[in-house]
């Protein structure tokens, strides 16, 4: 009885062994690969917008590693007839995130200068965008959101003043 539980024993260890050595890698992460859209997202695209802010054209940059650069012919103009609407604008840095194998999300940030009615602030934008790799197209909404200068957006929330959708085209060389 001894002999057969010994062996019984040592059958179960070599099992399990031979099972650890060829069905379980310990060096080796077994996860459900993410779709990385990166390939056909990254690079620079002429866009047409249209929404709360008028109709304007802007240059957007996706780069590989998820930063995000937008500029726009609107950055400087005030609204026609009232500067109080829409403040004057830098440039706007942020970061994007592959949603799905042809759509993404960022967010970004800005700052918003002053004008006689209106202070500064720190514009946070939410933005999400599909894009079609044959077409070489973008389309998506934006939510813009204001800050006080003294104020967190990375953290804090505040009321949507804005919201825009795009379309555009790749910058091809």
């Amino acid at each position: 009885m001894k002999t057969r539980n010994t062996f019984v024993t040592l059958t179960i260890c070599v099992l399990l062994a031979l099972t650890t050595t060829f069905f379980v890698n310990l060096h080796k992460v077994s996860a459900r690969p993410i779709t990385d859209c990166r390939k056909f997202v990254t690079g620079t695209y002429l866009t047409t917008n249209s929404g709360d802010l008028g109709p304007f054209r802007a240059i957007t940059t996706y780069t590989q590693d998820g930063n995000f650069f937008f500029s726009a012919s609107n950055q400087v103009v005030p609204i026609q007839g009232s500067d109080s609407l829409r403040p004057l604008y830098g440039l706007v840095h942020g970061s994007w995130k592959c949603s799905s194998d042809r759509e993404v999300t960022g967010t970004t940030l800005n700052f918003n200068y002053p004008t006689a009615t209106v202070p500064s602030t720190i514009s946070k934008t939410d933005f999400r965008a599909t894009f079609d790799p044959k077409a070489q197209t973008v389309q998506g909404t934006v939510t813009i959101k204001n800050f006080d200068l003294d104020a967190n957006p990375l953290v804090d929330d505040a009321p949507e003043v804005g919201t825009f959708t795009f379309t555009g085209q790749r910058v091809k060389p």
